[in-house]
């Protein structure tokens, strides 16, 4: 199942900058996994982002690591 991040903005809307950023499944990318409404329109970034310092939905991230595996990658 592939993801994408989406952006929540506040009440000033876009120009008032991101809030936080949702993960959402690509089949439904107006429903963060945590069940809030993400506008259409929204900013989206792709999921290999997520963990990387972004302001994410604490909810949304607990349920994307349990539902995507980690890849361990061995350093030799």
């Amino acid at each position: 199942m592939a993801h994408q991040l989406r952006a929540e903005y506040g009440p000033a809307g876009r120009t008032g900058g991101v809030v936080k950023w949702h993960v959402v499944r690509d089949g439904n990318p107006t429903e963060g996994m945590c069940g809030a409404d993400i506008d259409p329109d929204a900013e989206s970034k792709p999921e290999h982002l997520w963990g990387t310092g972004l302001r994410t939905c604490q909810q949304c991230g607990s349920l994307y690591i349990h539902e995507v595996p980690y890849l361990r990658v061995d350093q030799g």
